[in-house]
C-alpha cells in the first residue's frame, strides 16, 4: 500500500515556531525530534469536532483548524486575520453583554490562568449569535508572567441550547395556549412574592400595594365546551389567552392553571384602583363575542384579586385567597371582580363544610320535602302544592335553600338533588290524588342547570313510575334560566308541554324587561314575586305593577299565582284583580308530607276563607 503524504496542518505548522518556557533553541530541537509525528498530529487536529484557534495577545490568529472556521461561519481561513474582525460582542448565558474586562480571553491574558468550559455567546459580523463552550489556555514565554499567545478550543452548543430551550418551553408552557403553566407559576412564586411582613387585611384595598395576583375563571365556558365540542373549546381558550396577552403588559406574568382558569401577576401598579381598572378591561375584552369555527360564542370572566403582601405573604396563600375572591365574584353574579377580604376565608370554610355536608345528605337521604298549599282565590280550596326542598344538618342545623342550592349548583350536585325532588314530589301528589284530592297539582322548581334534554327523559320516567298525569305537574323556571341558551331551552320546554306538563315563570317581574319571550316559549302561567305582594295594597307602585302583570297575563291567556300572601288585605286586593291562585302563610306554611296529608283531609269539602 502506498503511503499518502500530507502537509502539516495550519495549527501544527504554526505551532512549530511558537516559543515555550524552554527557550527557542530547545523548542527547535524538540520540534525536529517530533517532526515524523506531525502528519499524525495534523490528522488529529484537523478532524477534531472542537474548533481550535491560536491567537496573539492582540487577537491576531496564527493557527486554526477547519472546525473553528465552521463554527465561526467563515468561508476562508482565519489565519492572519484579527479574531475581533469576525466576532463581537460577547454575551453571558442570560443574554446580557459582557464588558471587555469580563471576556474570558481578556481574563486569561490578564491573569495567565486557564479557563475551562465557559459558555459564551459570540455575535458574528453577519448578525448571527453563535453559542460556544470554550476553554482557553495561556502560552507564557519563559521569564514572563503574562501570556503573549493563547490557545482557544471550543464547541458549538447552539443545537444543545435550542434543545434545552425547547425542553424548558415544554416544561414551563401550557401546550394549548402557549402561556406559562401551573408548574412554572408555582416555581416562580418565591421570586414573584419574596418573603415579607404582611400588612393587616382591611375592607378597603391598600393603596401602597404594588403587586397583585388575579385569579380568573371563565363564565359559561363549560356549557360551550360541552355543547360545541372540545375542539371549539380549545380554540376558545387559545383566543382567550391571546386577548389576555394583548391586555397585559410585557412584564406581567400570565399562566393557565386549569381548564378555564388563568392567573395574572401584575407588578408596578401604584394603587389598587389601577388594579381594578385592569380587571374591568379584562372583563370587557372577554365579554366581546368570540367568532370560532363558523359560530359566535359569548363568555364572561369572574376575577378574584389578592394584593401582596397585604393578603398573603407567599404564593400559595395568595393563590388560595384569590380563588376565594373569585368564587365570591361568581356568587355575586359572575362577570365581575372582587378583592379578597378576611371575611371571605370564613365564607369559604363554611362553603366547604356545607358542600361536604350536602354530599353526605344526598348519600344518607337526609334531605326532605315540604309542601306549601296553593289555593283558588275564588273559593279558597287547595288546588295545588309547591314542593320545597329543606335540609337540616346534625351539626350545622337548618340551612336555607338560598344558601345551599347555589353550592349544589357549583358542585354539580343539583342534578342528583333535582331528580330526587321531582320523583318524591310526583310520588306524594300521585298518592294524594288517589286518596284525597283527585285534581291536586304539584309545582316543582327547576334549576337552570336542569333544563336540558335529560330533563325530558327523567320527567317521563317519573310520570310512568308514579302514575301521575302530566297535567298535574307544573315546572317553575326563572326568567333568566328561560333566556339562557334560548334555542335549547325552547326545545326542552316544548317537549315537556307535549307530555301535558305546565311551565310557569317563577318570580315574574324581577328579571328581564322584555316580555317578547312570553310569545316564544310555551309558558302557561306566571307567579307574581313576593316583593310586589309584600307592600299591597298600600304601596301605589306595587299595586299598579301587580295590576299590570295580571291584566297582561289574562290578555295572553296565562294563569297567575301570587306568592307571599300574608294578610287578608293582600288577598282581598288580589281577588279584586281576579288573580286566579294565591300562595302564602295566610293559607298555610310549608308542611311535611304527613302534615300536608292531614291538611288535605281537613280541607276536603271545607273551603278556606
Amino acid at each position: 500500500m502506498k503511503r499518502t503524504k500530507t502537509r502539516p496542518s495550519s495549527v501544527a505548522r504554526r505551532a512549530s515556531s511558537m516559543p515555550t518556557r524552554s527557550g527557542p533553541r530547545q523548542a527547535r530541537a524538540s520540534f525536529s525530534h517530533a517532526a515524523p509525528h506531525l502528519e499524525y498530529y495534523q490528522l488529529i487536529v484537523d478532524h477534531l469536532h472542537e474548533g481550535v484557534v491560536v491567537q496573539t495577545r492582540e487577537g491576531l490568529v496564527i493557527a486554526c483548524n477547519p472546525s473553528a472556521q465552521r463554527i465561526l461561519r467563515q468561508a476562508k481561513s482565519l489565519i492572519g486575520r484579527n479574531i475581533y474582525s469576525v466576532m463581537t460582542p460577547f454575551y453571558r448565558e442570560d443574554g446580557s453583554t459582557m464588558a471587555e474586562p469580563e471576556r474570558p480571553i481578556n481574563r486569561v491574558l490578564e491573569t495567565g490562568i486557564a479557563i475551562l468550559n465557559e459558555r459564551v455567546g459570540l455575535k458574528l459580523m453577519n448578525g448571527e449569535v453563535v453559542w460556544i463552550n470554550e476553554s482557553i489556555v495561556p502560552v507564557v514565554r519563559e521569564g514572563r508572567k503574562t501570556p503573549d499567545t493563547i490557545v482557544v478550543s471550543f464547541t458549538d452548543i447552539g443545537p444543545v441550547r435550542e434543545a434545552q430551550r425547547r425542553l424548558q418551553h415544554l416544561a414551563t408552557r401550557d401546550s394549548l395556549t402557549g402561556l406559562y403553566n401551573r408548574a412554572y407559576l408555582v416555581d416562580q412564586m418565591r421570586e414573584l412574592f419574596p418573603p415579607s411582613v404582611p400588612a393587616p387585611t382591611g375592607e378597603t384595598p391598600s393603596d401602597d400595594s404594588t403587586t397583585a395576583l388575579l385569579f380568573i375563571d371563565l363564565d359559561g365556558f363549560k356549557k360551550v365546551n360541552d355543547s360545541a365540542g372540545h375542539e371549539t373549546g380549545d380554540a376558545l381558550l387559545r383566543e382567550v389567552a391571546l386577548r389576555l396577552t394583548r391586555s397585559a403588559r410585557e412584564h406581567d406574568v400570565i399562566a393557565r392553571v386549569g381548564g378555564d382558569e388563568f392567573v395574572i401577576v401584575l407588578r408596578g401598579f401604584s394603587n389598587a384602583h389601577q388594579v381594578a381598572a385592569f380587571c374591568r378591561r379584562i372583563i370587557r375584552v372577554i365579554s366581546e363575542p368570540f367568532n370560532v369555527d363558523d359560530g359566535q360564542f359569548f363568555l364572561g370572566a369572574s376575577i378574584g384579586i389578592c394584593l401582596y403582601p397585604r393578603d398573603g405573604n407567599d404564593g400559595v396563600t395568595l393563590m388560595r385567597n384569590a380563588d376565594s375572591a373569585m368564587f365570591q365574584a361568581k356568587i355575586e353574579g359572575r362577570n365581575t371582580y372582587r378583592f379578597f377580604t378576611s371575611e371571605l376565608t370564613t365564607r369559604l370554610e363554611r362553603r366547604i363544610c356545607l358542600e361536604q355536608g350536602l354530599r353526605n345528605a344526598i348519600k344518607n337521604a337526609s334531605l326532605r320535602l315540604v309542601y306549601q298549599p296553593i289555593v283558588s282565590s275564588a273559593d279558597g280550596r287547595i288546588v295545588a302544592v309547591e314542593a320545597l326542598l329543606r335540609w337540616t344538618d346534625r351539626e350545622l342545623g337548618d340551612i336555607s335553600p338560598v344558601e345551599f342550592v347555589p353550592i349544589a349548583e357549583e358542585a354539580s350536585l343539583i342534578g342528583a338533588i333535582g331528580q330526587w325532588v321531582l320523583l318524591k314530589a310526583c310520588e306524594s301528589v300521585a298518592q294524594w290524588r288517589q286518596t284525597l284530592s283527585p285534581n291536586l297539582a304539584v309545582s316543582v322548581n327547576l334549576s337552570p342547570r336542569q333544563v336540558n334534554d335529560a330533563l325530558v327523559t327523567y320527567v317521563q320516567q317519573c310520570l310512568d313510575v308514579t302514575g301521575l298525569d302530566g297535567s298535574a305537574l307544573e315546572l317553575e323556571i326563572t326568567e333568566g334560566a328561560l333566556l339562557a341558551g334560548s334555542k335549547d331551552v325552547l326545545t326542552t320546554l316544548t317537549r315537556l308541554t307535549e307530555m301535558g306538563v305546565s311551565i310557569a315563570i317563577d318570580d315574574f317581574g324581577t328579571g328581564y324587561s322584555s316580555l317578547s319571550y312570553l310569545k316564544r316559549f310555551p309558558v302557561k302561567s306566571l307567579k307574581v314575586d313576593r316583593s310586589f305582594v309584600f307592600e299591597l295594597p298600600d304601596d301605589r307602585d306595587s299595586a299598579e305593577l301587580t295590576r299590570a302583570i295580571i291584566v297582561m297575563a289574562r290578555s295572553l291567556g296565562l294563569g297567575v299565582t301570587a306568592e307571599g300572601v300574608e294578610t287578608v288585605a293582600q288577598a282581598d286586593f288580589l281577588r279584586s284583580l281576579q288573580c286566579a291562585r294565591l300562595q302564602g302563610y295566610l293559607f298555610g306554611k310549608p308542611l311535611s308530607e304527613d302534615d300536608m296529608t292531614r291538611a288535605l283531609i281537613e280541607a276536603e269539602g271545607t273551603p278556606v276563607d
